[in-house]
């Protein structure tokens, strides 16, 4: 069954769903309950992924502006996400990119703008690199020093003494993540993307993170629109299997 993505305001999250929210988390992450609640005040947004009316997931993000000399930049941060097993693999997170843009089209017309996170796996890491056309860091070529002074500003402004400006690597004191599939094996390294973040971050392991930035640009938008429609075509003809499929059998 389609997953159903639906963003709201953090400020509209029931005791209930909050309840729910920690139930799917704390099986992916050493957090403890006061922490995790703490956290999501600490977001402006929360996309949330529905099955059957339940929540299987969620991402938290926290959308504002943040000025780089006199140009604003319009940023919309990932955190605190969480995608069940059941659900992966549904496009979740570009689906969530791409209704942000919706929702957002006029600042981002206004302003530069981003996506961003601490990738604290390389999983987390390949949301960009196997969904954007452009995005930092990445083997394919050096940082721009534009985005570099941006990036620098984000992790001193965020993470404070936490953040290594020569690494890019967001520095944890515990490894949060508890998800078996994060781990990286040698037969991994074959792709290019899992290579360099393992490079990139060498103690992802200890639970760092890699600063990510990409840009809300026409080329990046393009690649997202193309992946949630693929999504959609795929749910479609789904559906359309299985109706086919009862119909067949009801005349068997």
């Amino acid at each position: 069954m389609k997953t159903l993505v639906t963003i709201v305001k953090q400020q509209a999250l029931t005791e209930a769903q909050k309840e729910e929210m920690w139930h799917v988390y704390k099986h992916y992450y050493h957090y403890s309950k006061i922490y995790f609640m703490e956290r999501i005040n600490q977001n402006t947004h929360f996309s949330l992924y529905l099955n059957n009316g339940k929540i299987g997931g969620f991402t938290g993000l926290r959308i504002n502006t943040f000025k780089v000399g006199n140009r604003a930049q319009f940023l919309i941060y990932f955190g605190q996400t969480v995608i069940s097993y059941q659900l992966r693999g549904q496009s979740l997170i570009p689906t969530t990119c791409f209704k942000l843009i919706v929702k957002y089209w006029k600042e981002l017309l206004n302003s530069l703008a981003w996506f961003w996170y601490d990738a604290l796996s390389y999983k987390a890491y390949l949301v960009s690199a196997k969904t954007a056309a452009e995005y930092y860091p990445t083997y394919k070529c050096p940082i721009p020093n534009q985005v570099k002074i941006l990036m620098d500003k984000v992790g001193q402004y965020y993470y404070a003494e936490n953040y290594q400006p020569d690494s890019g690597i967001v520095k944890k004191a515990i490894n949060y993540l508890k998800d078996a599939t994060v781990k990286i094996y040698e037969s991994d390294l074959k792709d290019a993307d899992i290579a360099f973040y393992a490079r990139a971050n060498p103690g992802h392991e200890q639970g760092h993170g890699l600063l990510t930035f990409s840009p809300i640009n026409w080329e990046n938008i393009l690649m997202i629109a193309k992946r949630n429609l693929h999504r959609h075509i795929y749910f479609s003809k789904n559906k359309w299997n299985i109706f086919t499929a009862k119909r067949t059998s009801n005349f068997s």
